[in-house]
């Protein structure tokens, strides 16, 4: 039997704005929802460990596709499987992530997957305090999570 829903923040907590998946996920935590959260610093086969067993499951990183820092793009599986702008510095994409779990484990993952990515303005400086801009896009995904939650249960 798979469990209601999980909130995956993605990202690198040492690097200015591409935290923002982690912050997300942090805040969430203080709110005691009906949902697990789990952190993840790549978008590698971890984040399929982590979502498998799931119905529901709300991914959330930053992304630099040349939107205004702060946009908050909702995209899908496909979306991010198949557009060439989404394609990243990590090892593997997410995309390719998620599409392999579902061609080997079709069972164990759920059967609705969010993502939400947050447009970063810089990715380069090591430090905990993110842009204002993306720290404002921040506060929307997390109240944007509560609600989908909330409407969930």
């Amino acid at each position: 039997m798979k469990t209601k829903c999980v909130v995956i923040g993605i990202g690198n907590p040492y690097l200015q704005d591409d935290r923002a998946g982690v912050v997300v996920v942090e805040r969430l935590e203080h709110e005691h929802l009906p949902c697990q959260t789990e952190v993840v610093y790549t978008v590698g086969f971890e984040v399929m460990d982590k979502i498998r067993g799931f119905e529901r499951a709300i991914i959330v990183d930053a992304c630099k596709l040349g939107n205004v820092p702060g946009t908050i793009i909702e995209v899908t599986v496909d979306d991010i499987f198949t557009t060439h702008a989404l394609v990243n510095s990590h090892a593997i994409t997410l995309g390719t992530t998620l599409k392999t779990g579902y061609i080997c484990f079709p069972e164990d993952m759920p059967t609705d997957i969010q993502i939400l990515l947050i447009e970063v303005k810089d990715i380069t400086e090591f430090t905990q305090q993110m842009s204002p801009e993306v720290e404002a896009a921040v506060g929307k995904v997390v109240e944007r999570i509560k609600g989908l939650i909330t409407a969930m249960v």
